[in-house]
């Protein structure tokens, strides 16, 4: 197993102690993983991710902070891509969670970086009970 996969799974199991820290994954997960789409007048956002742990973990944010069911597609991988791929997709309310997520301003323009309320909001999450981070410790 390489050290991406492993760092990936740690990641996947990291609690979350509040909202705040919630919304700020998933608009991170959202803005390095995933795409805004036009699709007949309509925002669709899109996330691409290649671990099954990081796509249950958004699907499941979703649900419970905004009240979506997100649409979940495997790609099976191909000659560029080794393994599986996942494409989670919300299309009945894209432009909300577009505009929940900081992906889009109140007027629909796209927001370049992070939102300010994801920067400022939210301590470092602690890890669950008997994992060790796979990163060095800070000095």
């Amino acid at each position: 197993m390489s050290l991406t996969v492993t760092v990936k799974d740690e990641l996947a199991l990291v609690a979350t102690e509040n909202a705040a820290q919630r919304r700020a994954e998933v608009s991170a997960m959202l803005r390095f993983a995933g795409g805004l789409h036009i699709v007949s007048g309509r925002i669709v956002v899109e996330a691409e991710l290649d671990h099954g742990g990081a796509v249950r973990r958004l699907h499941q944010h979703l649900k419970e902070l905004y009240g979506m069911e997100p649409e979940v597609m495997v790609v099976q991988g191909g000659s560029l891509h080794r393994g599986s791929r996942y494409v989670l997709r919300v299309t009945k309310r894209g432009k909300d969670l577009a505009r929940l997520s900081g992906l889009v301003d109140d007027r629909g323009r796209p927001v370049r970086g992070m939102p300010v309320s994801v920067i400022q909001e939210g301590a470092t999450p602690p890890l669950p009970p008997g994992v060790e981070p796979s990163w060095p410790a800070d000095p």
